[in-house]
């Protein structure tokens, strides 16, 4: 009975619609005032998406509450929304864990906590879509290149609609990166001066930062030279993010991006003298973070050594963009206008690569400590960066040397 009424309905609104259009046409021709004209226009229109809007409400209401879709509809969108619930209900849903692995670079198991833990933050909707599909959703758009139409073609949703899910799931993961990047404990600084000194031989050092390049802005609508936006992240060595800042639309300057960030004005309180993270030579050499030595003039064979063992440690972070562009393949070109949804999708992938590690463990091959100590240095001998560089250098080669 509903759905007859409904039709009823339907009908009635349609049969109006070509009659205003038989009306628009004559007045047309009939008529030269400009005013007139655009009343017409804009009366048309707003005819044209009150019908739409109807088919489409009841539609929605026939999809959700029977299962059926109203004969009135018909077209290219209601065969993808048949296509779209087919694909989803009875093929994703059945995706064993190696397909969940191939489309989503994450295991099955993985998906379901990633829902279970973003519904407790969801807030109540009148959405039809059911969240689990919406975060399906999300997670084949950022790690495939699909278009937001590509997808809604996918799943049987409109493009605009696929738009919105896109940007909810992404706030939402990207409102929790607090519970999921943080400045390492001391105790968990402790293990990775362990690790680090026991795998490569370099002392004390707690963290990794580098920053990477992500183009950004519409593919439709490239200029002829491509916008970049950085991401700065400091790692640790299970390749877990504990800092991330997204620096400003064409500012590709890793130390100007660095000085922006709270970081650069929190790591001298986060660090004391002893313990250091490792950047490259784009970064300025500051007491709590090394940088490789770099001269004009020949490096002696220390130096070398020095910088040597500080690139294979430092290739940690390296490691870490590494998977996360190569999971999350909407990074690679980020086709978004807004300079705040940029930001927000950036720090939602970076959400979810520590997610990632934390359910399914770092790819980092775990190794047998070998040498768990540390150095302590004396704040009265050594003051500046400079002079703690060249400690160390001299404490490595010293090492070294015993070694062989």
């Amino acid at each position: 009975m509903f759905i007859k009424e409904n039709n009823k309905y339907l009908t009635k609104k349609q049969n109006m619609l070509s009659n205003f259009a038989t009306e628009f046409v004559t007045e047309l021709f009939l008529d030269d005032n400009v005013s007139t004209m655009n009343r017409l226009i804009v009366a048309t229109a707003n005819v044209v998406n009150e019908n739409f809007e109807n088919v489409t409400c009841v539609n929605d209401i026939l999809l959700k509450e029977y299962n059926q879709i109203s004969p009135l509809a018909s077209g290219r969108f209601v065969k993808s929304l048949r296509e779209g619930r087919h694909f989803y209900e009875k093929i994703v849903k059945k995706f064993t864990d190696d397909e969940y692995i191939e489309n989503f670079k994450m295991r099955k198991a993985t998906v379901q906590a990633l829902i279970m833990f973003l519904k407790e933050y969801v807030k109540p909707s009148s959405s039809i879509v059911p969240f689990d599909k919406k975060v399906h959703v999300f997670l084949w758009l950022l790690t495939s290149n699909y278009s937001f139409k590509e997808a809604g073609e996918k799943f049987g949703l409109h493009k605009s609609s696929i738009s919105y899910i896109f940007h909810e799931i992404a706030n939402l993961l990207s409102e929790q990166r607090y519970q999921f990047i943080n400045w390492p404990s001391l105790e968990e600084q402790h293990v990775t001066r362990v690790k680090v000194n026991s795998r490569y031989g370099f002392p004390n050092c707690v963290g990794f930062i580098d920053a990477c390049r992500l183009k950004v802005g519409s593919k439709r609508k490239m200029k002829d030279k491509p916008e970049f936006i950085l991401l700065q992240a400091v790692c640790d060595e299970t390749l877990m993010f504990t800092d991330i800042h997204v620096g400003e639309i064409g500012n590709t300057r890793k130390g100007k991006v660095f000085k922006e960030s709270q970081l650069a004005h929190e790591l001298k309180n986060f660090l004391d003298l002893d313990n250091h993270i490792l950047g490259d030579s784009d970064y300025k050499l500051r007491r709590n973070l090394l940088t490789p030595f770099t001269s004009d003039e020949l490096l002696t064979n220390e130096e070398m050594k020095f910088n040597e063992i500080h690139w294979k440690a430092h290739s940690y972070i390296n490691q870490a963009f590494e998977i996360l562009r190569g999971k999350f393949m909407k990074l690679n070109h980020i086709d978004i206008s807004k300079p705040e949804s940029i930001t927000t999708l950036i720090y939602a992938a970076c959400v979810l690569h520590n997610f990632i590690l934390l359910h399914e463990g770092s790819p980092v091959k775990e190794e047998a400590v070998s040498n768990d100590e540390g150095i302590t240095i004396d704040t009265n001998v050594v003051t500046t960066a400079l002079e703690k560089r060249q400690f160390l250098c001299n404490y490595i080669n010293y090492i070294q040397n015993l070694q062989y």
